[in-house]
């Protein structure tokens, strides 16, 4: 069995800075040691008794993180990149997923309560007054990741900027010289910051936003409505799709009515997941920074729940950045 003292010996440190590297403290460590110590964990296998630190932290050393569907790729990539990130700091992750249902979502919420998680991660799928009357009584640090909930003064937010990451998606359609532009959201019962961005760059352009709303964040409900709207005889010629999946399913669904992309249409969507990158053509979209968002999450909890940081309500954004692909093409803009 692997213990401290050999990770200490493999490092050339003391075991007490193994313990600060491991515990993220009570000392900070420079960089380059810490790096040495790291290195020395991963190449030992050494595993910390987590039993034994929680009996004498009083912590379990858990987070857990509640996503809104797994089966979303943008939701999966972000769970890895905070599980990564809190095994890195010593913490283990479980993961519930509510299934965009506002029941589910207070349950697993109470479960990891009850299972003594140390903190909570969650991105709601629902934004239900029910779930935000029960943040006051949430008696372990959390936060509020990606999606912003309606009535929640009392929380932590952290997320890209999506208003105006749609308005940049919006406003790179409109350079291109397109007029009729449609915009395919998720369901109308969640708040949607990106449907305000399109509206906003819209109406800032003196033109009248249009507006549909897909029945679920999913492939299938996208894709029917795509077809929808693609099939009747207003089809616009450029769509904004607010989240990636759904712009997949519109570039399905142009096939499917014999359209090109982008001759006939063109499609700006928002997450940037890997799919988008093996469409054909592969499609242009707006990216989260997924990397800095799990990151930045797991750093934050952790340092609440570690006592290194105060505790702070509002919201606080990280900027998206638009990635031009082939889906949107271009157009010679009118005189």
């Amino acid at each position: 069995m692997v213990t401290r003292s050999d990770v200490a010996r493999r490092a050339g440190t003391s075991t007490a800075v193994v313990s600060y590297v491991v515990n993220d403290g009570p000392r900070p460590v420079a960089a380059e040691t810490r790096q040495r110590v790291l290195d020395a964990i991963a190449a030992l296998g050494y595993r910390p008794n987590r039993v034994a630190q929680a009996l004498r932290g009083q912590r379990s050393r858990v987070l857990g993180l509640i996503v809104p569907d797994i089966s979303n790729p943008f939701y999966a990539e972000l769970a890895r990149v905070i599980e990564n990130c809190a095994d890195l700091l010593g913490y283990t992750l479980v993961l519930g997923n509510s299934e965009q249902d506002a029941q589910r979502e207070l349950r697993y919420v109470h479960t990891f309560l009850d299972r003594q998680v140390d903190g909570l991660i969650l991105i709601s799928g629902s934004s239900s007054e029910e779930l935000t009357a029960l943040f006051p009584e949430i008696a372990v640090p959390f936060i509020l990741l990606d999606r912003r909930i309606n009535y929640a003064p009392n929380a932590f937010l952290l997320a890209t900027d999506s208003f105006a990451g749609a308005i940049t998606a919006t406003r790179h359609l409109l350079s291109l010289g397109h007029t009729d532009i449609a915009a395919l959201c998720g369901p109308a019962r969640i708040a949607s910051e990106r449907a305000r961005g399109y509206a906003h760059a819209m109406t800032e352009a003196g033109l009248k936003p249009v507006l549909h709303h897909s029945d679920e964040y999913d492939r299938q409900s996208s894709h029917a409505l795509a077809r929808t709207i693609l099939s009747g005889p207003d089809r616009p010629s450029a769509i904004f799709a607010s989240y990636d999946l759904a712009g997949i399913s519109i570039l399905r669904a142009a096939a499917d009515v014999g359209l090109n992309i982008p001759g006939d249409l063109a499609v700006v969507a928002y997450d940037n997941i890997l799919e988008g990158q093996y469409t054909v053509p592969r499609l242009t979209t707006v990216a989260q920074p997924t990397e800095e968002l799990g990151n930045s999450a797991t750093r934050h909890l952790i340092g609440l729940v570690e006592g290194n940081i105060e505790v702070k309500f509002g919201m606080e954004f990280i900027a998206p950045r638009l990635i031009v692909r082939e889906s949107c093409g271009g157009l010679t803009p009118q005189g």
